[in-house]
């Protein structure tokens, strides 16, 4: 791995391990609830239909967020030829996790050399949340590499001299930071734009002069922006009366500023407290690190990545809703901070001794979650999970090793090691477990009974619609008798409520309603013939 490096594939490197370390899970995992789910079969739709414009999500249209990742996923789930397959949307996580990493090393390369650049890269991989994020089909993984592009052009402007430096930038490089802005607004929206404009203006600031963006050229800039953005807005503002913009502004932006949706809201504070978890491996490196980090605040690299995180962090700690995902777009810079501060000083006995502390008590902690979750919902750990807790011992041995005599290589394989086994013990075994998945059980039930509808009173994930093609019927008290009046065989789940009069007991099934709110359920099912 050393030669590789050295020969400036680094980046590439960093894409391999995060593909490595996607993979276990990636394919058996089944569709999470409830945004996950909710992506996959708005894709979906959007790949049977043609419809490029409109959102929908079962007969309901899904006008919370833009277009652009719903294009991505169709067209992944299309080019597989495995529409009715969750990874097939997942690939677009998992390719934009690894667009990631390889940008992350190629952001630290401005500034420190290949093997400390991959080490932040590997750092970010090997994180809690970028596994998760890159499993999963959803947005924030393809966000985070749109926000990323952009500010790799940032930081050929700014780094490695800081004030010193003078902005020079071809019309293709401009252009690309205008490119990457668009992509990220049709992928999310605001978000990109906050990180992206937020640095740029900083950067300004500590300047004291409009030179970057001088260098971005920005009537072309932002002409090719408006370009890039305003068709989709114009046809979906058309084809929606406007109500686009009151459901992703109204019910959805400014929502979740001023009060936690769906049972979300956390004190600010929040993020710095999980931080430690969602970060690990590398939060044990971070802690390590700060010394070094506030010794050389007035440094550039630390000065443009202060600027591009704490902007983020702070809008996120002090907004009322709070998902441990949507800090992620800061992490590559504390990916790269942490990296620069282990090379530019070696942490004092102290700092190891916290770093170490950290990295030993969540591998700990961790397995034993775990153990104890799987007993409270009756479920049974299997080989994934024991394979993957033995293997924490050894990468926890590297890690530590490179910690305390100061070696990158044995830091970066640590990490690496630690990341893996946690994807291993973690991922499988949560896919093994069929009591957090009720909507598989309930799905292979309508497919034991060919020719019945599917229909429920009293649960409604989408994961449920992913898993039959969108052929359930989810029913309320008021519309059951109407469903149940239509001609034909139903097989009928009830998770609450009283079966009607003319339907015959066809069994039990239990489950949790999904891995977030973990609400227990008692399916019984009956059929009407």
């Amino acid at each position: 791995m050393a030669g590789l490096w050295q020969r400036g594939y680094a980046p590439l490197v960093a894409m391999l391990v995060m593909l490595v370390l996607a993979l276990p899970g990636f394919f058996t995992l089944p569709p999470v609830d409830r945004d996950e789910a909710r992506f996959a079969q708005s894709s979906a739709q959007m790949l049977a239909s043609g419809d490029v414009i409109d959102i929908r999500l079962g007969d309901e249209p899904r006008w919370k967020k833009p277009a652009g990742i719903y294009w991505l996923q169709a067209a992944s789930a299309g080019l597989t030829g495995a529409p009715g397959e969750i990874w097939s949307y997942r690939l677009i996580s998992l390719l934009a996790a690894m667009a990631s990493v390889g940008l992350t090393v190629a952001i630290a390369r401005r500034v420190m050399g290949e093997g400390p650049a991959l080490l932040a890269g590997v750092m970010l991989a090997a994180s809690f949340l970028m596994g998760g994020e890159a499993r999963l089909a959803k947005t924030d993984a393809a966000q985070l590499a749109a926000i990323l592009a952009s500010l790799l052009v940032l930081a050929r402007l700014f780094l490695p001299a800081g004030r010193a430096q003078v902005p020079v930038a071809s019309l293709p490089l401009a252009m690309g930071f205008w490119a990457a802005m668009a992509a990220g607004i049709l992928i999310k929206g605001p978000i990109p734009v906050l990180v992206g404009f937020g640095t740029l203006a900083l950067l300004c600031l500590y300047r004291r002069d409009l030179a970057l963006l001088r260098a971005l050229r920005p009537l072309p800039g932002l002409a090719l922006l408006l370009v890039l953005v305003l068709p989709w807005l114009i046809a979906i503002t058309i084809r929606s009366d406007g109500a686009f913009w009151t459901a992703s502004v109204g019910e959805d932006l400014l929502a979740k500023v001023g009060a936690g949706q769906e049972s979300h809201g956390a004190p600010p504070g929040s993020y710095l407290a999980a931080l430690w978890l969602t970060f690990w491996p590398g939060a044990a490196l971070f802690a390590a690190a700060l010394p070094a980090i506030w010794r050389g605040r007035r440094e550039a690299l630390v000065i443009f990545c202060l600027a591009w995180a704490v902007p983020v962090w702070l809008v996120f700690e002090l907004t009322a809703t709070k998902l441990i995902h949507y800090v992620l777009p800061a992490y590559p810079a504390l990916a790269i901070l942490t990296a620069w501060g282990l090379q530019r000083a070696a942490p004092g006995r102290w700092a190891k001794s916290v770093a170490s502390l950290l990295a030993v008590a969540v591998a700990v902690l961790l397995p034993v979650a775990l153990w104890v979750g799987a007993g409270q919902v009756g479920g049974v750990l299997g080989w994934p999970f024991w394979l993957g807790a033995a293997a924490l011992l050894p990468g926890l041995a590297l890690f530590l090793t490179g910690l305390w005599r100061n070696r990158r290589p044995a830091m970066t394989g640590g990490l690496a090691g630690l990341g893996l086994a946690l994807a291993v013990m973690l991922y499988p075994t949560l896919a093994r477990m069929p009591q957090l998945w009720p909507s598989v059980a309930l799905a292979e039930a309508g497919r034991a009974h060919p020719g019945c509808r599917l229909v429920t009173l009293g649960f409604g994930e989408p994961s449920l619609l992913f898993l039959t093609r969108a052929e359930v019927r989810f029913a309320t008290p008021e519309t059951l008798p109407g469903l149940l009046a239509e001609p034909g065989c139903v097989l009928l789940a009830v998770a609450s409520g009283t079966a009607p009069e003319g339907v015959q007991p066809a069994g039990r099934l239990e489950g949790f309603t999904n891995l977030g709110t973990g609400k227990r359920l008692d399916f019984a099912l009956y059929l009407r013939p």
